[in-house]
C-alpha cells in the first residue's frame, strides 16, 4: 500500500513542475573571439585593434542581453 501511495505522490508532483523552457540558440551562447594583437606598432595598427577589440565586446553584450531576455521571459 504505501509503494502505491508513493507511487500516486510522484505522480501528482511530476504534474505540478511543467515548466516550459526555451532553448537558447547556440549562436548566442558563443563570443566574437579577441582580435589578435597588433604585430607592427604603427598608430594605424593600433587604432584598427582597438576598434576590432570594441567591436567584439560589443558583440559579446549583446548576445549576453539577447539570452538575458530569453531567460527573463521564462520567468514570467
Amino acid at each position: 500500500m504505501r509503494i502505491a501511495i508513493s507511487i500516486l505522490a510522484l505522480v501528482i508532483l511530476a504534474g505540478c513542475s511543467t515548466m516550459r523552457m526555451t532553448p537558447v540558440p547556440d549562436a548566442l551562447l558563443t563570443c566574437e573571439a579577441q582580435p589578435p594583437s597588433p604585430k607592427a606598432g604603427t598608430q594605424k595598427n593600433a587604432s584598427l585593434y582597438v576598434v576590432d577589440l570594441a567591436a567584439a565586446g560589443q558583440d559579446c553584450r549583446s548576445k549576453l542581453g539577447s539570452v538575458r531576455r530569453i531567460l527573463k521571459d521564462e520567468t514570467k
